[in-house]
């Protein structure tokens, strides 16, 4: 742990996301406040052995109590020197000490402790770094809040998704999956559940509006995402309903209506497989 911990701090995102041979082209770096600093890097990288556009997140302890954040993205910018962008938020242990241990370690994230877990790189996650990257440390006092307010959008839609550190965007054994057209439509699946996983879509639904075939589809979400196509939903509900029960003016039977299960027994259950928690258990 506390090697890790150091190859951290002594490495940065573009060494630990592509290892240390990749050439740096450009690079940008500002602290938002005292707790968040974002990095953006523009690398030289061969275009055919480019990895995927993707997500990932460190939380690592650089100390007894002390628990940091660090998420990068990796992000295609080809020109006719076929670069991309590597982009990092590091969060400060400080930043995490606002809230109780329970509450942060009830995070699946945080219990990993882990050495990089991928997320989700949907268009919302691309949209919001976008943005983020045209701040600079010069910015007005409303344009830092913006930059915060961005940043911990990240987190959380990382937290939440964290289901997607079982992509490891190598072809899986699904030979279909070797053609980028039915790799980028299951693609599509997913982040159409991150959009409307509220809604509990059907997979007959799902691999309509990818036009792909269902067999296909649930093959090919399972290869490269490590779970079924309803788990994965299932989770990104049961996320939703951790941040609900710890707002106020929510109930469990509230939360259990409003992510739409057909009864408060059946959200209770599902809710304690997920999380060895009970719901009331999280009510504020």
């Amino acid at each position: 742990m506390q090697t890790f911990s150091k190859q951290l701090k002594n490495k940065n995102a573009v060494q630990l996301l592509l290892g240390a041979d990749v050439l740096i082209v450009e690079s940008k770096k500002w602290k938002v406040n005292q707790h968040i600093t974002i990095q953006n890097w523009t690398v030289n990288y061969p275009e055919q052995s480019l990895p995927n556009q993707f997500g990932q997140i460190i939380c690592p302890k650089m100390g007894e109590n002390d628990q940091a954040v660090q998420l990068m993205y990796l992000k295609h910018h080809f020109t006719s020197n076929s670069t991309a962008i590597v982009f990092s938020i590091y969060f400060e242990p400080d930043f995490l000490s606002q809230w109780d241990e329970q509450t942060i370690f009830s995070e699946e994230a945080f219990n990993e402790n882990n050495a990089g877990l991928q997320v989700a790189f949907c268009n919302e996650t691309q949209s919001v770094i976008a943005e983020l990257s045209k701040f600079s440390g010069e910015a007005i006092f409303s344009e830092k809040l913006r930059q915060m307010e961005l940043s911990i959008l990240l987190m959380r839609k990382a937290i939440d998704h964290i289901g997607a550190a079982n992509d490891t965007y190598s072809v899986p054994a699904c030979s279909f999956l070797s053609n980028n057209t039915e790799r980028d439509k299951v693609l599509m699946a997913r982040e159409i559940l991150e959009e409307e996983f509220e809604q509990m879509l059907s997979i007959k639904e799902l691999s309509k509006r990818v036009a792909i075939n269902e067999c296909y589809l649930k093959k090919g979400f399972k290869a490269m995402f490590g779970k079924t196509i309803n788990e994965y939903q299932q989770q990104l509900r049961i996320a939703k309903a951790k941040r609900l029960l710890q707002m106020d003016g929510y109930s469990v039977s509230a939360v259990a209506n409003t992510l739409g299960y057909s009864s408060i027994s059946h959200f209770s259950t599902a809710f304690k497989k997920a999380t060895n928690m009970k719901p009331c258990e999280l009510l504020k």
